[in-house]
């Protein structure tokens, strides 16, 4: 049986998330997956793997203290430079230990080995920064990095502008295949138990804020809601408070169940979150992180063509967004496409 190690980024849990239905199909056609991170994804990733190994990398430990994207990231460049020269070591020792046919990288710019075959994953080929001032400089180093890899896989259909717009497209590398979308979520034919359900990720101290306000929003509605915090290492437990339901962290499959029964999901405007409510046929009130482009730029087009209606933090209104919401359509799509069986089936065609 031939192995592959799957190394999803710590960037709140939407790498990890997504990696789950790759992993699936790995399984599915004879492979055998482990996986390596840090920090949430990696113990989340536990839960949904229990027979899998597991391997420790370093974390990069982006935060974001403000809105600024440059200054967020500008800071910890020192520390996130060394952290991809650190994990490319670790991982090309694990490969050779560990006899790793493939090595697939979710975003982690340092996940390849010299003796397996790398794939890198990623929607964002395309990389903006605030103003675009900065796009030239920074694709060309993001572009550099990716063709490291054997291949680059971008999770979308490939006739613009597919679900990621400019991310993922009108791109200049040679070696990209395009997978399709991918969601761990399916659709689900149950009743409406909640009217909003809110659904937190991405990073600190960004989620924390949203979740109270969020919770400040849901204390004045009529409604039945639910809130799930997204916190893989929270100890608290599910939480009822009026007409909330609380929960600090579901598994996939419960949390599939939750937002199935739910009416209108309140979320991030990530891409991973994109995928997920295709997956499900789900409207929604899309709420972009401050300070990180690509979902301002996501949530702003969504916005536009009358799918997801966007709010900003610090300005949520949920009566208002409840009445303006009638408006917009969601997806109505189907996400199954076989794009990723096929690209699975050709790396065990090269594999041998």
């Amino acid at each position: 049986m031939k192995k592959v190690l799957i190394c999803p980024l710590n960037w709140g849990l939407g790498h990890a998330t997504r990696c789950i239905p790759i992993a699936r199909e790995f399984q599915q056609q004879g492979y055998e997956v482990d996986f390596a991170s840090d920090g949430g994804p990696l113990e989340f990733l536990r839960m949904e793997f229990p027979m899998a190994r597991f391997h420790q990398l370093p974390g990069y430990g982006v935060t974001y203290p403000t809105t600024n994207f440059i200054f967020n990231i500008g800071r910890r460049m020192i520390r996130l430079l060394q952290v991809v020269r650190d994990e490319h070591r670790i991982i090309q020792k694990i490969a050779s230990d560990e006899a790793y046919d493939i090595v697939v990288s979710d975003n982690r710019y340092g996940c390849y080995s010299t003796i397996s075959y790398n794939i890198f994953i990623t929607h964002q080929v395309n990389i903006m920064t605030p103003g675009n001032v900065l796009d030239p400089a920074v694709n060309a180093i993001n572009h550099r990095f990716i063709r490291k890899y054997d291949v680059c896989w971008i999770p979308d259909f490939e006739v613009p502008p597919g679900l990621s717009g400019d991310l993922g497209h009108d791109h200049p590398l040679t070696h990209a295949v395009y997978i399709g979308p991918v969601s761990r979520l399916v659709p689900s034919d149950t009743s409406i138990k909640y009217k909003l359900t809110a659904v937190l990720s991405g990073p600190e101290p960004q989620r924390s804020k949203l979740e109270n306000e969020i919770r400040d929003q849901f204390a004045g509605l009529p409604y039945p809601t639910a809130l799930v915090g997204g916190v893989v290492l929270s100890h608290e437990k599910k939480l009822s408070t009026g007409d909330m339901d609380y929960f600090p962290f579901l598994t996939s499959q419960e949390l599939n169940k939750v937002m199935a029964q739910s009416e209108i999901i309140v979320c991030r405007g990530g891409y991973t979150t994109i995928m997920d409510l295709l997956a499900l046929g789900k409207k929604a009130i899309c709420i972009p992180t401050p300070g990180q482009p690509e979902q301002e730029y996501l949530t702003q087009i969504y916005d536009d063509r009358g799918c997801f209606l966007r709010q900003e933090q610090g300005n949520i209104d949920l009566n208002k967004a409840l009445k303006e919401i009638e408006g917009y359509s969601g997806f109505q799509g189907n996400i199954q496409s076989g794009l990723l069986t096929r690209a699975v089936a050709m790396i065990s065609q090269r594999q041998g």
